[in-house]
């Protein structure tokens, strides 16, 4: 009779037992997996001053202040981040960077504050699929030797995905940029735009290690719109050992005078050169049979320069 007794308290009790077991098995796993990522961050050049792990059962939270990354020359800070899993969706994870991130390559310095910025990954066995970044009223700066430039942008979103032959696509959006530069050689300006997109590719080694000298950047496409002015360009660069970018892009121009006024704002031509490109645009339109308000232009790199078709604009940007 007792042996009863105790089989039905034990069936009773037995649910809320494999429960238990079934817990605490789970939360093992969980810290299991939460120490596994902090191993491969750590391995692969993070560091912070703390960590602290959130988020069981649902999801795994990380939380670190002060990280650090670096790869060789590559150093990334930041104040602060929350990096959230979600184990039942396959790979893909949540970054919120709570300060401004500071970027060095070398000899070259990025910042980039902003009010507010989250960062999604898509993960598989091959690493990073996908990944976008969005940041809200950015302030983008960089320096490097003789050059400087910052971009303000009430928004700026940039996307990458891996493609099947090993190169990745970058998408850069801002709204409302203000760009901003300053070249020793030629003075400095600002110029003011409504909407900037860019669409590029590279090989997945650039994107893993940082830019060096050899490697072609190609341009699918550039758009940049300035009141009557439209811009786009595409083709491709190659980042000479020398610093300088070599290369060429094809130049489709609406609105010529509005190009021309924005080359002398934003401190790349003189006023007096003005006059010879609307002169050379007036040749090409006649001789292409492009309409005097829409203009393709070769824009070269070449020789640490930098030409408009035939005009010469000064020295060719630096890419370290």
């Amino acid at each position: 009779m007792e042996k009863i007794f105790l089989d039905k308290r034990f069936a009773l009790f037995a649910p809320f037992i494999a429960l238990g077991v079934v817990a605490v098995m789970g939360f093992a796993l969980w810290v299991f997996a939460a120490g596994r990522i902090a191993d491969e961050l750590s391995a692969n050049g993070f560091s912070w001053q703390k960590l602290t792990r959130e988020g069981f059962p649902a999801r795994i939270s990380l939380y670190m202040d002060a990280p650090r990354w670096r790869d060789g020359e590559m150093l990334w800070q930041n104040q602060g981040l929350s990096l959230t899993l979600m184990p039942f969706e396959g790979g893909h994870a949540i970054i919120d960077f709570h300060g401004a991130h500071d970027m060095r390559l070398g000899s070259s310095h990025m910042q980039l504050a902003h009010q507010g910025n989250l960062m999604s990954l898509v993960l598989d066995s091959d690493g990073v699929n996908r990944a976008s970044f969005e940041a809200q009223q950015a302030d983008l700066r960089a320096a490097q030797a003789g050059f400087d430039w910052r971009m303000q942008a009430a928004q700026l979103a940039l996307h990458t995905r891996r493609r099947d032959d090993a190169r990745h696509d970058i998408a850069l959006t801002a709204k409302q940029p203000v760009l901003t530069q300053n070249i020793k050689a030629i003075g400095g300006g600002s110029l003011r735009v409504s909407r900037l997109e860019a669409l590029a590719n590279m090989s997945e080694q650039t994107l893993a290690r940082g830019l060096a000298a050899g490697d072609v950047i190609g341009l699918d496409r550039l758009t940049l719109a300035r009141k009557d002015l439209t811009l786009i360009a595409k083709g491709r660069v190659k980042l000479r050992a020398n610093g300088y970018l070599d290369g060429s892009l094809d130049l489709d121009i609406v609105n010529l005078n509005a190009f021309a006024d924005a080359l002398v704002e934003f401190g790349l031509i003189k006023k007096r050169d003005k006059r010879n490109l609307l002169l050379l645009g007036g040749l090409g339109a006649a001789l292409g049979g492009d309409t005097r308000d829409r203009l393709s232009l070769p824009l070269r790199f070449q020789n640490q320069k930098v030409y408009l078709g035939s005009l010469e604009m000064g020295a060719a940007p630096k890419w370290q």
